[in-house]
């Protein structure tokens, strides 16, 4: 009896591994656009629009990629604008950098072009950092324009601490192999199908993102990166709250009111926080308003551009 079980389990995990490294397999990274600047020992992928300033910056959330604002960058012709790979997503190489050196990789960006002040754009975890950009180099920014923003008290719930655990377990030598040949890949499908649900939530995903989402967010240096956002997210949140004071730069917030990711309450709270208010805007939809309602935020990051000008 015990035998047969075994002849079966091996069947199984044979059938699985099958699967997972046939009809599960991920798409392979396409080559990166756009170019790639040296900053705090990283390369930084970045895409840029040629036009007329201020710089606007952009900051994608986590996961994400600079391709996340693509339409909000064709809605903003004659603008100069940059668009980031934050340390270890997207195309940049070199992996991950903790919270502050991410801030940092910002403020020198915008040293390299040209210096502040800029209107930097952030939707999610991208949001935070622009938050601690404007912040700690108050110079750099004369506008924010934060798009579901993750901050207000916001901490990291049990599960996003259990999976980037193990996503971390898969980065081990013998243990991530096996993880990698059985069931890496269809997991890797699951979660991202239940992710982009809750992420687009009331709209449909768009086949777009999740081609994106699967070959390059889903790919082992990203998986790394997000895996490390994740574990860092309490500290980073915490040092927000206790510095949200600090920032002086007029801000305007663009919040949904089903955002399953990032609470609308926790946004107000946020909101309330910063010393100068902000101009809050709450839409009809999800989390991926950057994708969904990319005719505001182009709007918003107009009206920041005229007043910087």
């Amino acid at each position: 009896m015990v035998k047969k079980l075994l002849v079966v389990v091996v069947l199984l995990v044979a059938v699985l591994a099958g699967v997972n490294l046939t009809v599960a397999r991920l798409p392979q990274t396409p080559a990166a656009g756009g170019s790639f600047i040296s900053l705090r020992d990283k390369d930084i992928h970045y895409i840029e629009q040629s036009g007329a300033g201020p710089l606007v910056v952009l900051i994608h959330g986590l996961p994400g990629t600079a391709e996340d604002f693509t339409s909000v960058m064709a809605r903003l012709p004659g603008r100069h604008v940059i668009a980031l790979d934050r340390p270890g997503f997207g195309w940049s190489k070199g992996g991950w950098l903790p919270f502050q050196d991410q801030v940092d990789v910002v403020h020198e960006l915008i040293g390299r072009f040209g210096g502040g002040p800029a209107v930097v754009v952030g939707h999610s975890y991208g949001g935070s950092v622009a938050l601690a950009v404007a912040a700690r180099h108050p110079d750099d920014v004369g506008q924010l324009v934060l798009v579901a923003p993750a901050g207000g008290g916001m901490r990291a719930e049990t599960k996003s601490t259990v999976e980037a655990r193990y996503l971390k377990a898969t980065q081990l030598p013998v243990v991530g192999d096996i993880i990698a040949a059985v069931f890496a890949n269809l997991l890797l499908r699951i979660s991202a199908d239940t992710g982009l649900r809750n992420a687009f939530h009331p709209a449909p995903v768009q086949d777009e993102y999740r081609r994106r989402l699967l070959s390059v967010s889903m790919s082992p240096g990203n998986l790394a990166a997000l895996a490390d956002d994740r574990l860092e997210f309490n500290s980073a949140m915490e040092w927000l709250d206790a510095h949200v004071g600090d920032v002086r730069a007029p801000t305007s917030v663009v919040a949904a009111d089903q955002d399953q990711l990032v609470p609308l309450a926790n946004i107000r709270a946020l909101v309330g926080a910063l010393p100068h208010g902000a101009e809050l805007t709450v839409l009809d939809g999800g989390h991926m308003i950057v994708e969904t309602h990319p005719d505001v935020i182009a709007d918003r990051i107009r009206s920041a551009v005229t007043s910087r000008s």
